[in-house]
């Protein structure tokens, strides 16, 4: 499994660059905006207000104080989220079915491992390559909000957001994940998995817009306006281990009998 594991990550080493040099740019540059339209926020921020909620949510500017750098934070989050957990799904969803769309799941699969052991190095990757695009993704904001400020508070908000990105980040990928396993070839499974991912935000948004509901999407569960003010709540870090826990168990079940074409 190990060798299988070393030689994935190998073999998408260039894509995880590209995306995680897009997630950190979006990062940096947006968090850098913040003392260049300082000067006009008051126009901004009267401009947000003639938003209507719809749009605003859309935007990321729901409920969000633009004067203050957590919430210029905020904002930049739901930016590099376009990115991040589109990353996420898509990786979950092709790491193991992309044998198929690339014609080697002959010449994998009749290696002399357990097929148990293959799908799980291809999880194990999976999360490896999320794990480096919310790492980069951390690092530019923080070091990007140094030039802002030098409050501990702020720096203490960015790594508890930071976390929840990356619990949704592992959700994501873990639906992606069974999409692909359930699924009979890359192409079905990728669209399942990215119009899971729309449905997955358009519920977010409902949630946000009620204040309420959060669970009824992953994406919920740790979404950043909540955080921000309750912080990671212990009920959905154990939600969001059940929902991975079954989802890993459904890919396992599924890919082990799945015939690869």
């Amino acid at each position: 499994m190990g060798t299988i594991f070393k030689k994935e990550l190998r073999r998408t080493r260039f894509g995880l660059i590209i995306w995680s040099l897009i997630a950190g740019l979006i990062t940096f540059f947006g968090i850098l905006e913040y003392p260049v339209l300082q000067p006009m926020m008051g126009a901004m921020v009267a401009a947000v207000a003639a938003i209507p909620p719809a749009g605003q949510l859309v935007f990321g500017i729901y409920n969000v104080n633009l004067n203050d750098p957590i919430g210029n934070n905020v904002v930049m989050y739901y930016r590099a989220g376009l990115i991040v957990f589109t990353h996420a799904m898509f990786t979950g969803a092709s790491v193991i079915s992309k044998e198929s769309r690339d014609k080697t799941a002959e010449f994998l699969f009749t290696k002399p491992y357990k097929r148990g052991a293959i799908v799980w190095a291809k999880i194990l990757t999976a999360f490896a390559n999320i794990f480096v695009v919310g790492v980069v993704a951390l690092a530019l904001s923080i070091l990007s909000m140094a030039q802002i400020t030098r409050d501990p508070g702020v720096y203490a908000h960015i790594l508890t957001t930071g976390a929840g990105m990356f619990f949704t980040q592992c959700l994501l990928a873990a639906l992606g994940l069974v999409c692909s396993a359930v699924f009979r070839t890359y192409k079905s499974g990728v669209f399942a998995a990215m119009a899971l991912l729309i449905l997955c935000y358009c519920l977010m948004f409902a949630a946000q817009y009620a204040g309420s509901h959060y669970f009824l999407s992953p994406m919920a569960f740790f979404e950043i306006s909540k955080v921000a003010l309750n912080g990671l709540g212990a009920w959905y870090i154990l939600l969001s281990a059940a929902v991975i826990a079954v989802c890993l168990f459904i890919t396992q079940a599924a890919f082990k009998r799945k015939v690869m074409v």
